[in-house]
């Protein structure tokens, strides 16, 4: 499966999630440069992981809605560290998308059809059920991944990002968390302050 492979780089997430790029006018939830994810489009996607079993269990084998929210939360209030691993998700895949620019790696139509194709496979109704803003980019934020790995070997695609990442400006909407760049991941907010609305324990995710 995808997220097996996935596994290396997200090893201190233990998620997978989407690449996004921020509507102008927007505050940004994530940011790398120039590149962002908004509030708006962030919360969504907690939203849809969240309410749709399926695409959850493509991303967290075994995990289920109640580890992400805890018994009594408000709509839309999760675990600190659901969102802080969307948020890191949604940092390395843009890294991604940075790192193909940088080495002149285009994804072809067949990569994205390979992961349309294992979408298809675990989504109930399919691929096409998905909201299309959203299907498109976890496709091009999964089949870059692969592209990159593929192209450079696991050893340079760590470099490649490791570089990225170190001189890249990264933040993180300080609701959600912040960046460290120690451990390629969002750490929760100082304090007990929950983004948005989390609970006071969070589940461990495993990935698949």
């Amino acid at each position: 499966m995808l997220n097996r492979r996935l596994a290396s780089l997200l090893a201190a997430v233990t998620v997978a999630g989407l690449a996004a790029t921020g509507c102008a006018g927007q505050s940004a939830a994530v940011r790398v440069d120039d590149d962002t994810v908004s509030r708006r489009d962030f919360e969504d996607q907690l939203d849809l992981f969240y309410t749709n079993d399926d695409l959850r269990g493509f991303l967290f084998q075994g995990v289920t809605r109640e580890q992400l929210r805890a018994e009594g939360s408000a709509k839309g209030s999760y675990t600190q560290e659901y969102v802080g691993s969307m948020a890191s998700v949604q940092v390395q895949f843009m890294v991604v998308a940075q790192a193909l620019e940088d080495e002149g790696i285009e994804i072809e139509d067949s990569d994205r059809e390979a992961i349309i194709s294992q979408l298809d496979q675990v989504l109930a109704d399919g691929y096409e059920s998905l909201p299309e803003a959203l299907g498109d980019d976890l496709v091009e934020g999964f089949a870059g991944f692969e592209k990159l790995r593929a192209e450079l070997g696991e050893d340079e695609f760590n470099v490649v990002l490791g570089e990225i990442v170190d001189g890249a400006d990264i933040t993180v909407d300080s609701r959600y968390g912040s960046w460290d760049p120690e451990q390629f991941t969002v750490t929760p907010p100082a304090g007990s302050a929950p983004a948005p609305g989390t609970a006071d324990a969070a589940p461990e995710l495993a990935p698949g």
